[in-house]
């Protein structure tokens, strides 16, 4: 588990919550942690979603991850190197967020709210949600499906 992994489940397991708004990030991140500014929050916030770690809906945030899974010291505090999330990989679920968002001419946040709602509605894993969503507006998933079914049975 990386160290951006880390931060987030740190984050929601102090916390005590399984989700919160885009607000309570923000401010828990740069004010009640002060771990780092509010734009490097800003950052940190959409190096998560960009790498599919959170998942934003409508109104909240949450982890697409178990965060019982993270373990760190009670000093723990991430480092600046989680900033810089472009240089590490982006997840399959990140890329067919992008590939939804450009097909359908959405933002991020209503391709990923899309997606929310056909899993929720197909009761299916979040890449076969997606691949769907990408699938109906007419982008080509031919590529997408193989990792997407390697992903599923690494689960």
């Amino acid at each position: 588990m990386g160290e951006l992994e880390t931060c987030l489940g740190v984050l929601f397991k102090r916390k005590g919550k399984n989700v919160m708004t885009e607000t309570e990030f923000m401010l828990t991140v740069s004010f009640d942690y002060r771990w780092f500014t509010p734009r490097e929050a800003q950052t940190l916030l959409d190096i998560s979603v960009k790498r599919g770690l959170l998942v934003r809906t409508e109104e909240f945030l949450r982890p697409n991850f178990d965060i019982k899974d993270v373990e760190a010291s009670l000093s723990f505090r991430p480092s600046k190197e989680v900033l810089s999330g472009d240089k590490e990989e982006v997840s399959l679920f990140a890329q067919l967020i992008q590939l939804i968002s450009d097909k359908g001419k959405l933002k991020k946040r209503d391709a990923v709210a899309r997606v929310n709602r056909t899993q929720e509605r197909l009761g299916v894993d979040v890449e076969v949600a997606a691949v769907l969503v990408a699938r109906d507006l007419g982008a080509d998933v031919g590529p997408f499906l193989e990792p997407v079914r390697k992903e599923i049975l690494a689960r």
